[in-house]
């Protein structure tokens, strides 16, 4: 990001690059916390290893956004990034259908029917702060993506 401000040369470009190394800090300060937040309430649970995803998906995701911040210009990290973003997505996705499904089977079990599923949406598990993981990875795609 920061070669590629430095190197841009009209006021459009470098305005593009700013918005760019804005969100991937965002994307990195976010995965920086968000953990750290996971871990005091208490998400770190050992006997459970879909607990654990989170935590072990923000170390590379860390590293490639740090690295990328710093040098995008080769061709592997830009596609090493670009599935940790996925991973993210993907992670949060399942993270929020993994807490609705908990929710559910605390309250009186598993049930698709329209009104059952909302009625345990707002449960003990927080199914849109899953969705944060979702957000940090969308954000990270958007501010790699290059129009052609």
């Amino acid at each position: 990001m920061i070669p590629a401000f430095r190197a841009a040369t009209t006021q459009t470009a470098r305005a593009l690059e700013i918005v760019r190394m804005v969100l991937v800090l965002l994307v990195f300060f976010g995965l920086l916390m968000y953990p750290v937040e996971l871990f005091l309430i208490g998400h770190w649970i050992p006997e459970n290893v879909r607990s654990l995803i989170p935590f072990l998906l923000t170390v590379p995701a860390l590293v490639v956004s740090a690295w990328i911040y710093f040098d995008r210009s080769a061709p592997w990290l830009r596609v090493t990034y670009i599935v940790v973003m996925w991973l993210l997505v993907a992670t949060g996705v399942l993270g929020a259908y993994y807490h609705w499904i908990y929710n559910m089977a605390d309250a009186s079990g598993i049930a698709w029917n329209f009104t059952y599923a909302m009625e345990n949406f707002h449960g003990y598990r927080p199914i849109l702060a899953a969705l944060a993981y979702t957000n940090m990875g969308v954000t990270g795609l958007a501010c790699i993506y290059r129009a052609r």
